[in-house]
């Protein structure tokens, strides 16, 4: 199967690529003399609009031949089609026509991503508050519960509209229309700046953040002191509190709202206990329900000695950055570079961030605190795909499940702007992402073992085709956007070089002569080559890799 995808993927792209050229020669009335997909020999074909229209036997790529190319110099005004000549035409004529390909595989992504988004995308998340960050910006303006129904008077429903707007106004004032307990009141928030660094760490992206999250901390506790009333009655780190007196629980807000509401007198809870069983394919963990008895009348969460799990470490990786600064699973995490940490992974997140420098983190381990300083990793990891990715590594976590909150249905309309809007910035992003990229490889700043060719794209073809329509037209739009823009790439025989020639015609007001036009050609050709050959070399690793390594 995986060479039925290879070839419609391909034959897809150079369709589109090709059509572009086409095109854009037809409207400045240059003669196409042949409109091929694929190399080799012709196995199908047809002749319409003065054009041979045909399929060849290899399907790796394709090409439209124009009447007078670089290499013909059709002089003779006799001629009935000497003004329909490409190498007859003004240079911006036929820089219009070169670019025209690259910049058609540059916007199929566009109408494939909507297409993608309108038939996926039909719910999203209420914009209601989840939980508030420690360091928030909205720290004593909102709650969680809180339901944001405008922004500068703009309504919104949906928390990628309420992410949206506050990742794109950084240090910006905003009127946010907010419902609390049934009534309407508006706060002024203000983003926090953030810059952002891509997994690859070629690119940062200046975005604005408030603090907040869409899901709420089950009722799943830490223990903060070993002689509290909590860790003396028996509970444990990572128990989950079901019921206070019989009153059910689910969410941490809702643990304490049990317990302020409880009356003088023991408490009694019921938990269900993690525990891990070992069988023949691994670990399984069982929750165990038990009923656990706190003599107290402590009515807060501080007096009985328990915290929400969100901040504390449920695993720590042998010879790891966490593991070398001492920590351990059933630690929490306090604070870091002073900071204070209520929420575990919003915290890591900001480690990765600059995880060039060293952190200093706050910890509690059985009742006593104490700093330690931890130096993360970069490191390359192995891919689906045999690719390096590579990853900020710190080899600690806190695998502590939240609730989300119900999803909700999006309109027609809603679906129909979303998918607009997401389908173009998706796509302007990613070339603008893959463009870095590629300067960075030239850099040095990026492995070119990351390059992949025929192997890999069929690979990845496959895999997205067993995985469905959606998911092929998703690996579809990312080859698109690399096939343009490598295509744009100043190389001699792409349509970047091209661009290249065409621009050094204009600023000496004539041809080259054709022995140079011939040395260029030698040399993209020469540059074609090796970097073919990385590809394939690359490919071959990738395959002898996943087989055999």
């Amino acid at each position: 199967m995986a060479v039925v995808y290879i070839v419609i993927l391909i034959a897809v792209l150079v369709f589109v690529h090709e059509f572009g050229h086409y095109i854009a020669a037809r409207i400045f009335d240059v003669k196409v003399l042949s409109f091929s997909i694929g190399f080799g020999p012709k196995i199908a074909g047809f002749h319409k609009w003065d054009t041979n229209w045909d399929v060849r036997l290899l399907p790796i790529g394709g090409f439209v031949q124009m009447y007078g190319t670089e290499f013909e110099e059709i002089n003779d005004t006799e001629d009935p089609d000497y003004k329909r000549a490409y190498n007859n035409k003004p240079i911006w004529q036929k820089a219009i026509i070169n670019f025209a390909g690259p910049l058609f595989n540059l916007l199929l992504p566009i109408p494939i991503l909507f297409c993608v988004y309108l038939g996926s995308v039909t719910t999203d998340l209420p914009s209601t508050v989840g939980q508030i960050v420690d360091d928030s910006v909205v720290v004593g303006i909102l709650q969680p519960g809180d339901k944001v129904t405008a922004i500068n008077d703009v309504p919104i429903r949906f928390w990628t509209q309420l992410h949206d707007i506050v990742a794109d106004n950084p240090n910006t004032p905003l009127d946010f229309t907010i419902e609390r307990a049934g009534k309407q009141s508006r706060v002024t928030v203000t983003p926090k700046e953030v810059v952002l660094r891509d997994s690859l760490d070629v690119m940062k992206n200046t975005v604005g953040r408030i603090g907040v999250t869409a899901d709420q901390n089950l009722s799943i506790i830490g223990l903060t002191h070993p002689m509290l009333p909590a860790a003396t009655a028996g509970l444990q780190n990572f128990d989950e509190i079901t019921a206070v007196n019989g009153t059910p629980v689910k969410t941490y807000i809702e643990l304490e709202e049990a317990l302020r509401r409880a009356p003088a007198g023991p408490i009694e809870f019921q938990v269900l206990r993690p525990k891990q069983i070992d069988v023949d394919y691994g670990g399984v963990n069982v929750l165990t329900p038990l009923s656990i008895t706190v003599q107290t009348d402590a009515r807060t969460t501080t007096e009985l000695g328990i915290d929400s799990a969100s901040n504390f470490i449920t695993q720590v990786d042998p010879d790891s950055p966490a593991s070398k600064a001492g920590l351990l699973a059933g630690d929490q995490i306090l604070s870091h570079n002073g900071a204070p940490v209520s929420l575990f992974r919003s915290t890591l997140d900001n480690m990765a961030q600059a995880w060039e420098d060293t952190h200093t983190l706050r910890v509690r381990r059985n009742g006593v605190e104490f700093d330690t300083q931890i130096q993360l990793e970069r490191l390359m990891i192995t891919g689906e795909f045999q690719e390096e990715i590579p990853i900020i590594y710190a080899g600690m976590y806190s695998k502590i499940p939240t609730q989300m909150p119900d999803a909700i249905d999006k309109s027609f309309s809603e679906r129909l702007s979303f998918a607009a809007s997401n389908s173009v910035s998706v796509t302007a992003n990613a070339s603008v992402m893959l463009v870095v990229y590629i300067a960075r490889m030239f850099q040095g700043r990026v492995s070119t073992k990351s390059l992949g060719g025929p192997i890999l794209i069929g690979h990845m073809a496959q895999k997205a085709g067993e995985e469905g329509i959606l998911s092929f037209m998703q690996m579809m739009a990312i080859i698109s956007i690399n096939l343009g823009v490598i295509n744009l790439m100043p190389i001699p025989l792409m349509d970047g070089g091209k661009l290249i020639i065409l621009l050094v015609e204009a600023i000496k007001h004539g041809p080259i002569s054709m022995r140079t036009r011939s040395i260029i050609v030698y040399i993209g050709l020469a540059m074609l080559a090796l970097l073919m050959l990385l590809a394939f070399k690359n490919d071959i690793e990738r395959m002898w890799n996943l087989f055999f390594g």
